[in-house]
């Protein structure tokens, strides 16, 4: 798993968890880095300990692109929310499964704003993501939602 992989797969989690509230945000990013994702890396190799967290570059890289996506997806959620309902027909936001709106929210996000980022594998990354967290139809959903999404932004 690429470091980027690992850093749009804990933006996912830290966004179903927050599901849009941006109340204490720093705090909820550091009690979420320092706890879940911390014990998240150990377990997929990034990092031995805990203690080995702090001034790793490969660290430093993760957890600034989570940082990115995570509050820039927030900071511009009523922007990226009317895009998804610009090209999602018959659905709404909240009638979307928890984890298929947050990882929309997300590679909406990264299509805005990360123009470096190849639309291609911004879709990619997306299609992977919701095989592993979402449901069966997560990946096609997906699909679906950004390919329309790119041709409106």
């Amino acid at each position: 798993m690429t470091k980027r992989r690992k850093a749009r797969e804990l933006a996912l989690q830290f966004l179903y968890e927050t599901d849009g509230d941006i109340s204490d945000l720093d705090y909820k990013m550091r009690s979420f880095y320092n706890c879940f994702a911390s014990e998240s890396l150990m377990r997929d190799g990034f990092v031995k300990s805990k203690e080995s967290l702090s001034g790793e570059k490969d660290m430093e890289q993760i957890f600034g692109f989570f940082s990115d996506i995570s509050r820039g997806s927030l900071s511009n959620l009523d922007r990226i929310n009317d895009i998804i309902k610009v090209v999602s027909k018959n659905w709404t936001i909240d009638r979307m499964s928890r984890v298929d709106r947050n990882i929309l929210r997300m590679s909406v996000y990264e299509i805005l704003f990360h123009p470096e980022i190849p639309n291609n594998v911004i879709i990619n990354e997306a299609i992977e993501i919701a095989k592993k967290f979402g449901n069966d139809e997560s990946p096609s959903f997906i699909n679906g939602i950004l390919d329309a999404a790119i041709k409106v932004v």
